[in-house]
């Protein structure tokens, strides 16, 4: 059962976006500026009349006249004729059509370039923006069960089809009346390898689809991620896929395409095979040990709950209970808990703990 992040680029791509939208409405402008001038009013009508000619306006008048004779009152030579004749002309039609291609192509070209005229600088700015939009950071919003991503379907049978086609098309070679005569056995050979080969379509093995970016696009603005991977590697023996399981409040990085928590000190560096974030120094003792980013160092605490915890200094509803509006020094886990902006004397405890072997909230 494959599990889906939603995703959300949204709070890192403030400024990106508010600009993306000025620039766009700024190109906008000028466009309709352009679209104002006489120029492009000349150059629309150049392209109007690029689509006909007086030879082909004479062509069409005369197959209209072709095709208003009385073919009813012909004889069977005389309808063979006509029929020819109307063959022609269409021909003539299509060939006159083909020749003005090129100078519809050309008008076209024009009007264009006169409608994008003074954008060229924003056209490369709104590109830039939104390659960087789409290569921002994520944020975890949300974490769903799917179903099973990968799907058995019926292999490749393209060219066994393909050659069935090549086979049904043959049999107008051997033309019979089925109510007079028997079937040439040209014809009975040709039906024989066609059914040899719907038998092969039929038992052409199954093969594995995986319907990944199916389920994405159906959830909207999600990854899949998986339940099993943990620091680059596969926990039952697996392939690891995107570094990390997805949990809320963490970041995807579409550029590494994997999963990963916030930065937890400003001089710990992510380790690119695990996208986990780690000291300028090797911790030494993992369960008393804490971090202190003004010296650099690593310092005896006690009491640290989870393995994954964060000393820090925060508002003690991160961690799932009410005690106050201020910051206080204490371990901290890797998120938020989920509910943490609800939490208040009426509601001192969260709904979810803290699952340690998932690194994640849980609702209980």
């Amino acid at each position: 059962m494959a599990h889906y992040a939603k995703i959300s680029n949204q709070g890192f791509t403030v400024s990106e976006r508010a600009r993306l939208q000025e620039a766009q409405s700024e190109k906008t402008a000028i466009i309709a500026s352009n679209m104002a001038t006489e120029e492009y009013a000349e150059l629309q009508e150049v392209y109007r009349n690029s689509f006909t000619s007086e030879t082909l306006q004479t062509l069409e008048s005369e197959m209209d006249v072709l095709k208003s004779d009385d073919t009813l009152s012909m004889t069977d030579e005389e309808k063979t004729a006509h029929q020819t004749a109307v063959n022609n002309k269409q021909s003539e039609i299509d060939a006159e059509k083909a020749a003005l291609i090129p100078g519809q192509e050309t008008a076209l070209a024009n009007l264009t370039a006169k409608q994008q005229e003074g954008t060229e600088t924003l056209t490369a700015e709104i590109e830039t923006l939104n390659t960087t939009i789409s290569n921002s950071l994520a944020r975890v919003t949300a974490v769903y069960t799917g179903v099973d991503e990968i799907e058995m379907v019926s292999g490749d049978t393209s060219a066994l089809e393909a050659e069935i086609k090549v086979l049904e098309e043959s049999k107008k070679d051997y033309p019979y009346n089925p109510a007079t005569e028997e079937p040439p056995s040209e014809l009975i050979d040709i039906n024989s390898q066609i059914q040899e080969k719907v038998k092969q379509i039929a038992e052409t093995p199954l093969v594995e689809k995986d319907n990944t970016v199916f389920w994405e696009g159906y959830i909207g603005s999600s990854k899949r991620t998986s339940y099993n991977t943990r620091a680059g590697d596969h926990l039952l023996g697996g392939t690891p896929f995107r570094k990390n399981y997805a949990g809320i409040g963490m970041i995807y990085d579409p550029v590494r395409d994997a999963f990963y928590g916030e930065q937890p000190y400003a001089s710990w560096i992510l380790n690119e095979d695990t996208c986990e974030w780690e000291p300028p120094i090797a911790q030494p003792d993992i369960n008393s040990k804490y971090w202190n980013e003004v010296t650099q160092e690593w310092l005896e605490h006690p009491n640290k709950p989870f393995t994954s915890w964060i000393y820090g200094n925060k508002i003690p509803s991160w961690n799932g209970y009410f005690a106050g509006d201020n910051n206080i020094d204490d371990w901290f886990a890797p998120t938020e808990c989920p509910d943490a902006s609800e939490l208040s004397l009426e509601k001192p405890v969260s709904s979810y703990y803290w699952n340690e072997d998932t690194l994640t909230w849980v609702d209980k």
